[in-house]
């Protein structure tokens, strides 16, 4: 029996042996092929498709949170000047990229949530877009006059193309530098964008080393502030400030720019609190809902021929106008007088069957990417709020540092996002 005994606690120990040869072994395999040696339930995984990017303006940093379940998963910070920013997405949604109103370039890991590279881009800048073929990241510069073209992986210097037109009052033919606004990505991996000093669209082809203006429309209207292309990616639509019609043109073609005519409605004219925002967002099945200048209407286009169709009223100017995905719904955010309310229109019936006080600087709505929910944010009230669009009813706040803008991953699979 004693015998016995010595010979099992033999056996144990050398089975204890090897288990510990083994774990050390399997430990520095690990180090070297440089993976987590961690537990499944200490990871947090998630995936990109429905994470949202949301802007805190004046703190210079940005929310991340998974939709999918309304949960915070983190913050990213030192990001510059956020007082006028974009969100632009890689193409698999792995990277967000944070255009500030200095230009500054943030790209951000999105599965780590750690800031990867930042560079300057320019001195006071409007926005970029991702090109289609995910290669580049354009900018659209105030100052200078310009568009810059970055390596998307790298963030290096590729292009800058000068935003330059013929100076009228100039004997000896100098130019002048134009503001670049409303730059989109198009089919064919095209750029267009307009020139805001200049009244000219130019159309760039991003698959071209060179990056060459093949388009230059002139005299198009007066002081273009913004642009949207169609989520087909097939027209272009310019607003301007100082005319009553907006460009349309057709990227099949790029023959010419069409005016059409903005039926603002009878209503008085109002204070131009805030220039509003053009976007894809705004087009639903074969209706275009755009926000009007100095009028308390929402305008209406037929996308068919895209002919003016009665204005609908809402509770004061718009700041945006956001379709739904499935297209049912149109989400207005009201800026300057009744600046708290969110305007829901039903597009059945052409009219306005919600008005959310939604609180303190209400903007921004967006949707969830099936439209289940819409995350709206609280830029003086010092929080983002998420309703049900069915209930309208508030399922989560998130606080949040004066939040602004708001951008979902899936933008990664649309054009001029």
């Amino acid at each position: 029996m004693k015998s016995w005994g010595l010979n099992r606690m033999e056996r144990k120990r050398v089975v204890q042996a090897r288990m510990r040869r083994f774990a050390v072994k399997a430990f520095l395999a690990l180090l070297i092929l440089g993976l987590p040696f961690q537990s499944d339930a200490e990871e947090r995984r998630w995936g990109t498709a429905s994470l949202v990017v949301i802007v805190e303006r004046q703190a210079g940093s940005v929310l991340i949170i998974d939709s999918s379940r309304h949960e915070l998963l983190g913050r990213v910070s030192g990001l510059g000047n956020l007082t006028h920013a974009t969100v632009k997405f890689s193409p698999d949604a792995r990277y967000a990229y944070v255009i500030g109103r200095e230009a500054q370039v943030s790209k951000i890991d999105l599965l780590t949530l750690k800031l990867v590279k930042q560079v300057n881009g320019g001195k006071l800048g409007i926005g970029g877009v991702i090109s289609q073929d995910g290669k580049y990241v354009a900018l659209s510069n105030y100052i200078p006059g310009e568009v810059r073209i970055l390596d998307a992986e790298t963030l290096e210097l590729v292009k800058t193309i000068p935003a330059l037109y013929a100076d009228q009052n100039a004997k000896n033919g100098s130019q002048l530098p134009s503001r670049v606004a409303g730059l989109v990505d198009a089919p064919g991996n095209l750029l267009i964008f307009s020139l805001m000093d200049a009244n000219s669209i130019w159309v760039v082809d991003a698959g071209k080393k060179e990056f060459p203006v093949i388009k230059k429309f002139v005299d198009v209207g007066k002081t273009p502030y913004d642009a949207l292309i169609s989520p087909d990616g097939r027209y272009y639509l310019a607003g301007f400030l100082d005319s009553n019609w907006m460009g349309l043109l057709d990227t099949w073609r790029l023959d010419r720019v069409t005016p059409i005519l903005a039926e603002q409605g009878k209503g008085p004219e109002v204070p131009l609190w805030k220039i509003p925002h053009l976007k894809g967002w705004a087009i639903t099945g074969r209706l275009a809902f755009l926000p009007a200048l100095k009028r308390e209407v929402a305008l209406v286009y037929s996308t068919l021929d895209w002919t003016p169709l009665p204005p609908i009223p809402i509770s004061g100017t718009a700041l945006y106008t956001v379709a739904r995905p499935d297209g049912r719904q149109v989400w207005v955010d009201i800026i300057g007088k009744n600046g708290d309310l969110i305007d829901i229109i039903d597009v059945d019936s052409m009219k306005v069957i919600k008005t959310l006080n939604a609180g303190p600087g209400a903007t921004h709505p967006q949707f969830t990417p099936k439209g289940e929910a819409a995350y709206i944010s609280l830029m003086d009230g010092g929080k983002v709020v998420v309703y049900d669009t069915t209930t309208f009813q508030a399922l989560k706040e998130f606080p949040a540092d004066h939040p602004s803008g708001i951008f979902f991953a899936n933008r990664a699979h649309k054009f001029g996002m």
